[in-house]
């Protein structure tokens, strides 16, 4: 925390009303239009007597909005104050919805909520830039139809006279070979898949020109996806972040897995949509996200990875699975 930004919030926290004894939620944001990836400050300051204060988690800001530290000011008894450092990620205008604060005091507890605070969406797209302009209209040209009436002439007597000799020719019976039946297919961990493709990627003081870290991201998100669409049943490639992470909630999935694919398909999402150019600091961040993805899956996700493969080798006759098969009929 900067010395300008603590001065803010003392100076924010003083201006408030005269001391009484009704509590007070202030609420302060340092931008109201921002870009994809930026940083921004979340301020709340309250005004009011209490035994203790429970601030809002990490979890309360939606899935546009990433928090990246938070720290608290206590200027008196009276007056206390929470400072969030926010990450942008949202492609729209959002508004950041209405924080609960928990007061424990003597008499009774109580709870406090925020005011709701908009958002604006700011495009990265610079004046003039016709890379991403719709394009001119198509004109249509008169074509001769001609040729394509002798190619159908000719495609239709040749089908003719292939009809005739294949219904002419002499029959011979063919043998057919015994073949062996074909061993079943060994089971592919998608944790192991997982673990291999991160695995591949580049070292990331490896990455030198805007090509390397586009394909980086790019590669290092479709992974994580792969091993969604594997395990979960559901196509994570073709999905954006938030489409993934309503459907994890539908499915049931880990509220850890949940936030930890959030964070690391925003920061991937930042580079492959928003011309972001990212560093090789953000690069190794992105990276060791991705290793406590694969960290947090390997624990949660592990009964259904055995599912998986029991279901494998039902199908492949490896192992008798009556149950089951009776279970997925019903």
């Amino acid at each position: 925390m900067n010395f300008k930004l603590f001065s803010a919030v003392l100076l924010s926290t003083f201006l408030l009303t005269l001391p009484g004894t009704a509590q007070q939620i202030h609420t302060y944001v340092s931008a109201d239009s921002l870009q994809v990836g930026d940083l921004f400050d979340y301020i709340i300051v309250f005004n009011g007597t209490y035994e203790s204060v429970e601030y809002p988690g990490e979890d309360n800001f939606g899935d546009d909005i990433d928090v990246v530290s938070r720290q608290r000011f206590q200027v008196s008894s009276t007056r206390d104050s929470l400072v969030y450092r926010l990450q942008f990620f949202g492609n729209d205008d959002i508004v950041i919805p209405r924080q609960e604060i928990n007061l424990q005091m003597t008499d009774a507890d109580t709870t406090l909520q925020t005011n709701l605070v908009p958002i604006f969406f700011k495009s990265t797209l610079a004046e003039g830039d016709d890379e991403f302009r719709p394009f001119k209209p198509i004109f249509e040209f008169t074509r001769a139809w001609w040729p394509y009436l002798l190619l159908f002439l000719l495609l239709a007597a040749a089908a003719y006279y292939y009809y005739r000799w294949y219904m002419n020719r002499d029959l011979e019976p063919a043998e057919i070979p015994e073949s062996e039946p074909l061993p079943p297919p060994d089971f592919i961990n998608p944790m192991e898949q997982l673990q291999q493709e991160i695995k591949q990627l580049p070292k990331v003081h490896t990455l030198k020109t805007e090509e390397d870290f586009d394909q980086y991201y790019i590669d290092l998100g479709d992974a994580i996806r792969r091993y969604i669409k594997r395990v979960y049943k559901f196509p994570a490639l073709e999905m954006t972040t938030t489409e993934i992470n309503n459907s994890l909630r539908e499915e049931l999935a880990s509220p850890k897995i949940i936030s930890i694919t959030r964070k690391v398909l925003n920061e991937a999402d930042m580079v492959k949509f928003a011309n972001f150019q990212p560093g090789n600091q953000m690069a190794e961040s992105v990276f060791n996200k991705a290793k406590k993805f694969i960290e947090i899956a390997n624990v949660v996700d592990s009964s259904k990875i055995q599912y998986l493969k029991y279901k494998h080798d039902v199908k492949h006759g490896i192992i008798k699975g009556n149950k089951i098969e009776e279970t997925e009929k019903n």
